[in-house]
């Protein structure tokens, strides 16, 4: 395990002897990382530091996800930082309102670089940040945007939303119209927030683009 004083990004995979190519990814990118694979030592680490960015690599087991989520919110005070959970298509798993962040296995290598350095470093191009429910299909929505190559950063809860705006300027806001994301308008510090039905017609979607 590295330890540090400071951290930008915390690291949690279960696999011994993985963690160091972890830090290989961001170790030209001037960002400090706290790995380990004891998740009871990761968890009394986080309470000292103040991450950017928790990243928690759950896909060798995908039925620890809900658990080891549970775990967090009853120790740290999970707002205050995103967490991105790496998984696997093999088992099913209850959503967390608390991720920001899913990415499945094999891992993105440039979608996660982005996230990170969203948070770290900001001033990214997206055009449109995108706050949505979780959903492992794709759909009408991100199907018309990746047509189109119309970048985009997906979040999926407000506080993770909240906190790229501090650092990021994308043209627009495009909010899911869910429940969970109702008061988004109200609380973003944004000027343009857009309602969206992620199954809505394109024709729809036209009038909301940059």
């Amino acid at each position: 395990m590295q330890q540090t004083n400071s951290a930008d990004i915390f690291y949690y995979d279960a696999r011994r002897g993985v963690q160091s190519a972890f830090n290989d990814i961001f170790e030209n990118k001037a960002l400090k990382t706290f790995t380990s694979d004891n998740i009871y030592r990761f968890l009394r680490y986080a309470e000292e530091l103040a991450p950017e960015v928790m990243i928690l690599n759950l896909s060798n087991d995908d039925r620890q996800i809900s658990a080891i989520i549970q775990t967090l919110e009853n120790k740290l005070k999970t707002d205050d930082f995103p967490i991105v959970v790496l998984y696997s298509h093999n088992e099913p798993f209850e959503v967390s309102p608390r991720v920001a962040h899913y990415l499945n296995m094999p891992l993105d290598y440039y979608r996660l670089t982005d996230i990170v350095e969203s948070y770290s470093f900001g001033s990214k191009k997206h055009q449109i940040l995108l706050l949505d429910r979780f959903l492992p299909q794709s759909d009408k929505l991100h199907e018309w945007l990746a047509a189109r190559n119309i970048s985009y950063f997906e979040v999926h809860n407000i506080d993770a939303a909240a906190r790229y705006l501090q650092k990021n300027q994308p043209h627009a806001v495009w909010v899911e119209y869910a429940p969970e994301f109702i008061s988004a308008r109200h609380t973003l510090p944004h000027q343009r927030i857009f309602y969206v039905d992620r199954h809505q017609d394109t024709a729809e979607i036209q009038k909301f683009l940059p």
